[in-house]
């Protein structure tokens, strides 16, 4: 796949409470990097979480108190590039890995298939 391939914005249709998965898992993961040094998952988890805040709950860097997150079962659509979405789909696998919440167990699997679906590449 080329880099202007990975760098095109991809829309992927999940519900709210799916979107708080993936930013609590990616909060995870920046929090994890930090302390290990690794600058670019830190950078490219920030990215992915103001994405997700912008487009789903409104958020804006520059309108301090802006962005309501909306009722979790509401569908929302987030588009990131597809490089993202391979973050987030290597940070959900690590994280499954390491155990979460029954609840967040039933969900990845489906979630996961949301993302690649919507991404259209099986490899994400």
């Amino acid at each position: 796949m080329t880099t202007d391939e990975l760098d095109k914005g991809v829309a992927v249709e999940m519900t709210v409470l799916q979107w708080h998965l993936i930013d609590g898992s990616v909060d995870n993961e920046v929090s994890m990097a930090a302390v290990d040094g690794r600058d670019d998952d830190v950078e490219a988890g920030h990215a992915v979480r103001e994405a997700g805040w912008s487009q789903v709950a409104g958020w804006s860097a520059e309108v301090p108190g802006s962005g309501g997150w909306p009722p979790d079962d509401r569908r929302a659509t987030v588009t990131l590039t597809r490089e993202q979405w391979r973050f987030v789909v290597r940070v959900l696998d690590e994280w499954d890995n390491v155990g979460g919440s029954e609840a967040d167990g039933e969900s990845w699997p489906r979630l996961r298939e949301v993302i690649v679906a919507g991404a259209g590449d099986g490899s994400a």
